[in-house]
């Protein structure tokens, strides 16, 4: 009877660990629930640049060149600017490096309604480099060989 109990309780406890893992959700793709929040990651060969877009107008009213070694997330408040008519939504967002789980979303602005607007992700031309890893050169000659020293100068045996 105890083993059995055992067996029930570690057989509950699997979903509910695989649960807590599920609730971050500054990752790409997210939880898979519509929770107005995205997450868009940059590195060297996948450049990002994030636009918000007023559809009922066409203006870009916000943009964001991801840094290489970074991730931009974005989350949508619905009606926190009750005041504002054309600008009902709030819009917070972060910078943080690609391997930090989780921020507080430290910047925000007024922004449309989920009708009237649309976040546009475009890729860069790459390949891009994080600022503080220059690119390694692995092969120098062509053919992969060693370099031959340079002759001495003044050497005119040719």
């Amino acid at each position: 009877m105890r083993t059995c109990l055992s067996l029930f309780a570690a057989a509950g406890l699997i979903p509910l660990l695989s649960g807590c893992h599920s609730l971050n959700t500054m990752k790409p793709g997210g939880r898979g629930a519509s929770l107005d929040q995205f997450t868009y990651v940059s590195d060297t060969w996948s450049p990002k640049t994030v636009r918000l877009v007023d559809t009922r107008s066409q203006e870009e009213i916000w943009s964001m060149d991801v840094p290489v070694g970074q991730k931009l997330i974005v989350r949508f408040y619905p009606n926190k600017t009750k005041d504002n008519v054309d600008f009902p939504d709030a819009m917070r967002w972060d910078v943080i490096p690609a391997t930090q789980l989780a921020t507080l979303l430290d910047n925000s602005m007024p922004v449309p309604g989920r009708w009237a607007r649309r976040l546009e992700m475009e890729l860069r031309k790459g390949p891009e480099y994080p600022p503080d890893s220059p690119p390694v050169v692995t092969d120098i000659m062509p053919g992969g060989g060693p370099v031959a020293p340079a002759p001495p100068a003044g050497d005119d045996n040719g």
